[in-house]
């Protein structure tokens, strides 16, 4: 870290937290997360109906779950407008980030949804499927 300049010198934070808030906030933008979330939020409930007999109750209501938490976060973002201050948008980043986090509790909404990859984030090591690098229990990383 200290190469990249985000230490103030002492071992603090420096500058690494809003460093890493500034690509949150980029990386949980409309213009980033809203097209595809908007798009998987509405194949949702079709979906859902054509597999409620074939999954488990539990599953069932994990998705209808994501769903729900999917529209909670549209709707974060349809909200938006142009005039909106830097408080309006700090409290809709926490809110859309809340959201998010919740959303990473459900696991990965179906494949023939979202594809291979979650809409969002994936902060899971394990999740990043690397091709040949090792996971987040210690193995060397294969790229170095």
């Amino acid at each position: 870290m200290e190469g990249l300049g985000l230490e103030d010198g002492d071992g603090g934070e420096g500058t690494l937290w809003p460093f890493m808030q500034s690509i949150m906030q980029n990386l949980l933008s409309k213009d980033v997360l809203y097209p595809s979330l908007k798009e998987i939020t509405e194949k949702y409930p079709e979906w859902l109906q054509s597999h409620r007999d074939s999954l488990p109750k539990e599953q069932y209501e994990k998705y209808q779950e994501q769903h729900n938490i999917m529209g909670k976060i549209c709707e974060q973002f349809e909200s938006e407008l142009p005039t909106d201050g830097d408080t309006e948008h700090r409290a809709r980043f926490e809110m859309v980030l809340d959201l998010m986090q919740q959303l990473q509790d459900l696991g990965h909404p179906p494949k023939e949804l979202a594809g291979e990859s979650p809409p969002g984030l994936n902060f899971d090591l394990e999740g990043l499927n690397l091709p040949d690098a090792g996971g987040a229990g210690g193995e060397q990383c294969q790229i170095m």
